[in-house]
């Protein structure tokens, strides 16, 4: 498994740790351990785009099919665009916000 001992001291810093560089694939690796070591301190993974969203979501599930994964879905319009996002990626952005 990968070793999180150097991340460890900027993980115990109190508010936002910017982390980013790690490749795609060790990351669905690595959150586990991340959010395993935080306890209840929310941690916020951000991906580029829905697809590796759901990339990543499955990959997480494998590797700690225990931990919850929110997804908050980008928008399917752009904006200031005359058509309104569709009511299911509307839905699931509130869904997410809720909990």
């Amino acid at each position: 498994m990968t070793d999180i001992s150097k991340l460890i001291p900027r993980l115990s810093v109190s508010g936002r740790v910017p982390l980013s560089g790690v490749p795609q694939g060790l990351d669905a690796m690595l959150l586990p351990r991340i959010a395993e070591h935080l306890g209840a301190v929310p941690l916020l993974h951000v991906c580029i785009d829905d697809q590796r969203l759901s990339t990543l979501a499955e990959q997480i599930s494998f590797f700690a099919p225990d931990l919850e994964v929110l997804r908050f879905p980008a928008w399917d319009c752009l904006p200031y665009d005359r058509v309104s996002p569709s009511a299911d990626v509307l839905a699931r952005r509130l869904a997410t916000l809720a909990q």
